[in-house]
């Protein structure tokens, strides 16, 4: 059988018309046509997307003494299925790295807000400032961070709107793709290692000047003022985990691992939906506490305290699903 026979026979097998086949393999009718009436030869690379789609191998095709492939039906991809170039591939890992950049300095900026009016209200209890001066000073400048925050995650909502259905939908990769994205991740790996192992090392930095602080001085505005200084370690360590995260977090998706895999699409709804009940709820409660007890120099606490419940409720939402 040779191979615009064996084209026709997996195509009716499968149960598509010349422009099913020629919609999952990128081409016009007329090439399909071309293709089964022998009139022209598939190039390499039509001929391995041909034993993909199809689940086929490329000897089956190739040589024309084997008459009958071994066929497994859940080797026939669905026809909604959209299939990902090495191209549109390479151009998400591109958007995706320049977005992890606005989405670093947005989450660094927030975790810097609340250390003006910390200080502020440092300064206020000693006498070296007003406390109309102070408040408004904070509030202002907490504010003026939090907008510019804003500003750059709406920002970057938008430039990464076209590969939203990344997360939610199922792909499949063109030949070569997952090598091509393999190879940036490996190359990618040691440096998100050693960011993790700085960021991590930032973090317990802070901890123990913090700690060290109230401990030898006991002074008061020492203590606040080293809990600025913590403030701005975290800050450089969220920088770190967000900008080189976020970018490997792209492999992730094009390789359909870890949050990303199939299964675990199906629940991104309900996910998204929780995540934003969450926040919103705890967005209420914090400004609620903040404006009621006027203590914006410690509700702050609450951000860190959420973020890392937020973390277990997700690993326990993961884990049900899982079991389920």
């Amino acid at each position: 059988m040779i191979l615009a026979d064996k084209i026709i026979y997996l195509r009716k097998k499968c149960g598509w018309s010349q422009e099913e086949l020629a919609e999952k393999m990128n081409v016009s009718r007329q090439s399909i046509s071309k293709w089964e009436g022998a009139q022209s030869v598939p190039d390499l690379d039509k001929i391995l997307k041909l034993c993909q789609v199809f689940g086929v191998s490329t000897d089956y095709l190739l040589k024309e003494e084997i008459e009958e492939p071994e066929l497994k039906e859940d080797k026939y991809e669905p026809l909604n299925v959209k299939h990902i170039s090495a191209e549109y591939a390479n151009e998400f890992m591109d958007a995706k790295r320049k977005s992890a950049l606005k989405v670093a300095i947005g989450s660094s900026i927030c975790v810097l807000s609340p250390i003006t009016l910390i200080l502020m209200s440092g300064l206020e209890e000693f006498g070296h400032v007003a406390g109309n001066v102070a408040a408004a000073v904070g509030l202002a400048v907490l504010l003026c961070m939090v907008i510019v925050a804003v500003v750059l995650f709406i920002f970057n909502g938008s430039m990464m709107s076209d590969y939203e259905w990344l997360q939610k939908e199922k792909f499949v990769l063109d030949y070569g793709v997952s090598g091509i994205i393999e190879n940036r991740k490996k190359k990618q790996h040691p440096m998100l290692t050693l960011t993790r192992a700085i960021g991590v090392g930032l973090c317990i930095l802070g901890a123990a000047v913090l700690t060290v602080t109230a401990v030898l001085t006991g002074e008061a505005l020492a203590t606040i003022i080293a809990v600025d200084v913590l403030l701005v370690l975290v800050a450089m360590a969220v920088f770190l985990f967000v900008r080189w995260g976020n970018e490997a977090d792209a492999y992730e998706q094009l390789l359909q691992t870890g949050d990303y895999d199939p299964d675990h699409k199906k629940n991104y709804e309900k996910h998204e939906l929780i995540g934003g009940i969450y926040w919103c709820s705890v967005t209420a409660i914090y400004l609620a506490i903040s404006f009621i007890t006027n203590r914006w120099d410690y509700t702050w606490i609450i951000w860190p305290v959420t973020g890392v419940a937020y973390g277990v409720i997700a690993c326990i939402l993961n884990y049900a699903e899982k079991k389920a």
